[in-house]
């Protein structure tokens, strides 16, 4: 029989002071083998490399563990991109440090990605507040349709398998793609474009992360939700909506590079998204316009800030 591969687990940590310990225990607890854990922790300026320390402290004689502290913060992409460098696994788990992953994320993750051979696995998540107490909302319910195929991401600009709480990616992926420009800023879009383009993509419906909404990480879409004021709430859209046209036009001028590259390979796929990529581009731009216009009627013609992922 053969070996089965070596993982790599990547949990990213930046300001994760009050749950990083929880974190690190989900990661340690993996029931899958053999694992490679590295935790990046990004020049947190509160406490988050202590509570590591503190936790590890509690783990004598795991080799599979190993901590790179940043000299300073390198943001999400180049934190990640680092994790990489510095890892040896055929296959990566990027996990957050706020974040709760279950005991067979890894597991499961690594079965669905040999027996379907595709290049990327993300899963479902339950949301938990900042002290861990359930807010009784999945990602996707278990008995919706979770929309994950290609052309609803290249139409709407995100599916369903579109959620970065938990990504797992064959390093051969990011080896033939790269890494996302860093005015993207989600790279849970960019990834599950290019692992389209490669041998697929798959969602686990299962809950298998408990996603930490709290202040410091709630994401524009989230931002919008819980906006009672309609500024607010057009604000986080119009950046939305900015993001999701950056998206439709990087990933429109990368499928004709690739066509262009390799025309037997990408070709059947460019007829096939093209249409549905120019779609994206032409509604989300109205979106913004329209965005833009109220908020001019409200007097505001500030743009919103980058987010902090």
């Amino acid at each position: 029989m053969a070996f089965p591969p070596l993982v790599t687990v990547l949990l990213l940590t930046y300001r994760h002071e009050h749950f990083i310990a929880a974190a690190v225990r989900a990661v340690l607890a993996q029931t899958y083998r053999p694992l490679e854990i590295v935790i990046l922790e990004d020049a947190s300026p509160d406490g988050t490399w202590e509570a590591i320390a503190r936790e590890l402290a509690h783990h004598h004689g795991r080799d599979d563990v190993r901590v790179i502290r940043n000299p300073r913060n390198l943001g999400f992409r180049r934190n990640t991109i680092r994790g990489l460098e510095e890892s040896h696994g055929e296959f990566v788990v990027r996990v957050a440090g706020d974040d709760i992953a279950a005991r067979e994320l890894v597991e499961r993750m690594v079965d669905v990605w040999q027996s379907d051979n595709v290049s990327l696995v993300t899963v479902n998540a339950s949301y938990i507040d900042a002290q861990s107490k359930s807010l009784n909302r999945i990602h996707c319910h278990p008995a919706a349709q979770c929309d994950e195929s290609f052309e609803t991401l290249a139409r709407d600009g995100v599916n369903t398998a579109c959620f970065g709480v938990a990504m797992g990616f064959e390093r051969a992926l990011y080896d033939e793609f790269g890494w996302a420009p860093e005015y993207m800023q989600a790279s849970d879009i960019i990834m599950p474009f290019d692992a389209y383009l490669a041998k697929g993509v798959r969602f686990i419906r299962e809950p298998l992360v408990r996603y930490r909404a709290h202040d410091h990480n709630l994401s524009f879409s989230l931002a919008a939700e819980r906006a009672t004021d309609p500024v607010d709430k057009l604000i986080a859209e119009e950046h939305i909506f900015y993001l999701h046209l950056a998206h439709a036009l990087f990933m429109d001028d990368e499928l004709a590079r690739l066509r262009a590259s390799d025309p037997e390979r990408f070709g059947p796929i460019a007829e096939r998204i093209g249409p549905l990529l120019a779609i994206q581009k032409t509604e989300t731009a109205r979106k913004l316009v329209r965005a833009r216009i109220a908020l001019r009627e409200f007097g505001v013609t500030r743009m919103a800030r980058p987010s902090a992922s």
